[in-house]
């Protein structure tokens, strides 16, 4: 099936031209590239894509090769498409060539560069790229978000929809890497739609460990504290007390908007502060909202910031989420 636009992509596009320079980058590699193949053809007009297209590996162009094909006119179209990919393989040279050229592209060609940078990186080479070309950025969505983003992509690329149990049961299998999240939607897509149930994704997706943080953080937000004390030590095999505490800080200030407004209005403010993908859980939050008060909420997020500040100076993850636990257990929670 062809891939709908990306939307970070459509919205670029909606604002201006195809020409001029474009850089893609990210570690979710595989949408990258999907999206900037979407760009290529965007920009290119198909009957004469022979005459105006060229694609260069990192690792095979030299900078004559490159400044000469950026050089060339389109042949009877209104754009030549230039796809340079994985840029953080370039060499010097080809990479002072591409910067060059970024800065000062004719207004009938199109470049397309991809890469991803390395962790840390303080390169001038990304730095120039950004100043130069449309920048679009790839990356890994929040653990919260994980969820949310795949029920989005199922339904926006795959075209199938998942429940919330569903998505959260593939997050906590795969892990955060999109690319392989999605490449695990597209196996699924293949199937019957009556065979992804969210009981057949179960058995198709498996993993190692009983219970996610997703799951666990459910548990402590609705006060269940007693089974989530049970469960700590499960959920410690595939997840760090500092990740479980940051998550419980977020979840009950969330609680928190939830209270005020119930989901509708929560809803409204994810979306108004960039994390439309929790608002899968919007509905949740309401609902595990009617178990706290204000007070309670406090009383919480005080406990919750000892746990963090006990996490940082070295104190063991089992014994600090315990000790949470109990503590949250004194605002008059169920034993669970």
């Amino acid at each position: 099936m062809s891939a709908p636009l990306d939307p970070r992509l459509a919205r670029a596009l909606a604002r201006s031209s195809p020409s001029g320079g474009w850089f893609l980058h990210g570690d979710a590699v595989r949408l990258r590239d999907e999206a900037a193949q979407q760009l290529v053809d965007a920009a290119l007009d198909p009957a004469t894509r022979d005459f105006n297209y060229d694609q260069f590996q990192s690792e095979a162009v030299t900078g004559e090769q490159l400044a000469s094909t950026l050089a060339m006119p389109p042949m009877m179209a209104e754009r030549r498409v230039v796809f340079v990919r994985d840029a953080e393989r370039l060499g010097a040279g080809v990479r002072a060539v591409l910067k060059q050229a970024a800065e000062a592209l004719p207004s009938d060609i199109a470049l397309i560069v991809t890469a991803t940078i390395p962790k840390g990186s303080r390169a001038a080479f990304y730095r120039d790229l950004k100043k130069s070309c449309r920048t679009l950025e790839w990356s890994s969505p929040r653990a919260a978000e994980v969820p949310g983003w795949i029920r989005d992509r199922a339904r926006r690329r795959w075209g199938f929809d998942l429940s919330p149990g569903a998505a959260q049961w593939i997050a906590g299998a795969v892990g955060a890497d999109l690319s392989i999240l999605d490449a695990e939607l597209e196996k699924l897509s293949r199937l019957p739609a009556d065979r992804r149930t969210e009981a057949d994704i179960k058995a198709l997706v498996p993993r190692t460990h009983r219970i996610d943080r997703w799951t666990w953080l459910d548990l402590v937000a609705s006060r269940k504290y007693g089974r989530a004390l049970r469960e700590l030590d499960d959920v410690l095999t595939s997840e760090r007390g500092v990740g479980l505490v940051a998550g419980l800080v977020e979840h009950h200030l969330l609680l928190g908007l939830a209270l005020d407004g119930g989901s509708p209005a929560l809803r409204a403010v994810l979306s108004e502060t960039g994390r439309g993908y929790l608002s899968w859980k919007a509905d949740a939050y309401a609902r595990q909202a009617r178990a706290w008060t204000v007070d309670e909420l406090d009383h919480a997020l005080r406990a919750l910031h000892r746990a963090d500040r006990h996490l940082k100076s070295g104190r063991p993850d089992p014994a600090v989420l315990a000790d949470l636990l109990l503590a949250l257990g004194q605002t008059g929670g169920a034993a669970g």
